[in-house]
């Protein structure tokens, strides 16, 4: 074992991101399947007709819609706006990277493309694939821009990035539909959020980074680190592995497989006992200091939900949101407090 605080062993951080990397592409790909194949099974609906056999009024499209067209975002707002940030994902990232615009503008597309499946996939299954989707885009450049981490970084973060604010949104316009609220307020709300995300995001990582540093022994951002060993890989090929760590990586990827499949096949009362490939991968990728407060946490959890579950309806999330929302005010406190000292 390793002490608190030490290096995972560079063994074990190969053999997690082999095991992360081929669950969450296989789920990803039996998303895709199980898309097409509903696809090709469903058929199509054929227009009414009145006893002289003329066409009747067509039905509406959208007989779930509860708002009023003029609530409505029209599709050329929303489609002039995706024009307007890729267009701006070119200016931006390709001279800041020193990358041909054409890569970005691949890298842009490809989101697009992915960021549909993985919303398909949160609306069917309440899971977001993002890191599957991630890692495809790094394998889809390892093919167009061989060689080249830089390239092969921003395309999955990009390819990320989109599928989680493309899920981020089904779900809250989702809740507004529900609660019947104006989709075209809503979109003013998106724009105004999203414009003053960038300065906030930049401010707080800017001033985390003065106070801390990041990457560092506090906030080691391993997500990073996987997604860095990833495009590494892609660059070196499978050789530049040593012969015992592929053993053992290309165990850990067929486990990571065979729970993918296991979880889409089995009943829901034998599937939700199975672990989840990417919880097993990030708990050998972090330290014990980050692994065993969230064995706590849940084994807490376990028992207030067996021992006292009328209480544990109620309160848990409320609990929960309140340790969790402590520790971030607080941590924004002596972030201030530690940048003014400095």
């Amino acid at each position: 074992m390793y002490e608190s605080g030490a290096e995972v062993p560079r063994f074990l951080r190969r053999v997690s991101i082999a095991l992360m990397v081929a669950e969450s592409l296989a789920a990803f790909l039996l998303v895709v399947v199980s898309q097409a194949l509903s696809s090709l099974v469903r058929r199509p609906t054929t227009a009414p007709t009145n006893e002289g056999g003329t066409a009747a009024a067509p039905l509406n499209p959208d007989p779930l819609e509860v708002a009023p067209p003029n609530q409505l975002v029209p599709t050329s707002w929303w489609a002039c706006g995706l024009v307007a940030a890729l267009a701006l994902c070119v200016g931006i990232l390709s001279p800041m990277f020193h990358l041909p615009p054409g890569q970005i503008l691949l890298a842009g597309l490809l989101a697009c493309l992915v960021a549909i499946l993985a919303v398909r996939a949160l609306g069917q299954t309440d899971l977001n694939p993002v890191s599957g989707v991630g890692k495809l885009s790094q394998i889809v450049f390892a093919l167009v821009a061989p060689g080249h981490v830089v390239a092969n970084l921003v395309a999955g973060a990009l390819a990320e990035a989109g599928a989680m604010q493309a899920g981020d949104l089904l779900q809250d316009l989702k809740a507004g539909h529900l609660l019947k609220a104006n989709p075209r307020a809503q979109f003013y709300g998106q724009l105004i959020g999203a414009t003053a995300s960038v300065f906030v995001t930049v401010g707080a990582y800017n001033l985390y980074q003065r106070a801390y540093g990041v990457p560092s022994a506090q906030f080691k951002a391993p997500v990073a680190s996987v997604w860095l060993k990833m495009a590494l890989l892609m660059q070196q090929g499978l050789g530049a592995l040593p012969p015992s760590t592929l053993v053992y990586a290309k165990g850990a990827a067929a486990t990571g497989v065979a729970l993918s499949l296991l979880e889409a096949t089995l009943p829901h009362a034998l599937s939700q006992l199975l672990p989840q490939g990417m919880s097993v991968g990030v708990g050998m990728y972090l330290t014990p200091d980050f692994t065993v407060p969230r064995v706590l946490g849940a084994l807490l959890e376990l028992a207030w939900r067996r021992c006292y579950p009328d209480s544990h309806k109620h309160l848990m999330l409320v609990v929960a949101s309140g340790l969790v929302l402590g520790e971030g005010l607080w941590s924004i406190v002596a972030l201030v407090l530690k940048n003014i000292w400095l």
